[in-house]
């Protein structure tokens, strides 16, 4: 498995346990190992499947987790 989908996994994972806030960006820095582009490629997998599945909250929620850690993150 590569970075992005052990992120992709892990951030849906936390949305759907209801994780919000700075633990559950922390874990996702941490599994990220601080990739910004493994964290932008398990955004767009999360968008794609957004698109594919229209509405549902938990992949929603998943992509707002994503946002936070690619606020914290370096360009």
């Amino acid at each position: 498995m590569t970075t992005s989908e052990v992120l992709t996994e892990q951030a849906l994972s936390l949305a759907s346990a209801g994780a919000v806030g700075e633990d559950a960006v922390r874990e996702l820095l941490t599994v990220s190992g601080e990739r910004r582009v493994a964290v932008v490629r398990a955004r767009q997998s999360l968008l794609a499947r957004s698109a594919e599945q229209a509405g549902d909250p938990t992949t929603t929620q998943a992509v707002e987790l994503l946002d936070a850690v690619l606020t914290r993150l370096p360009v």
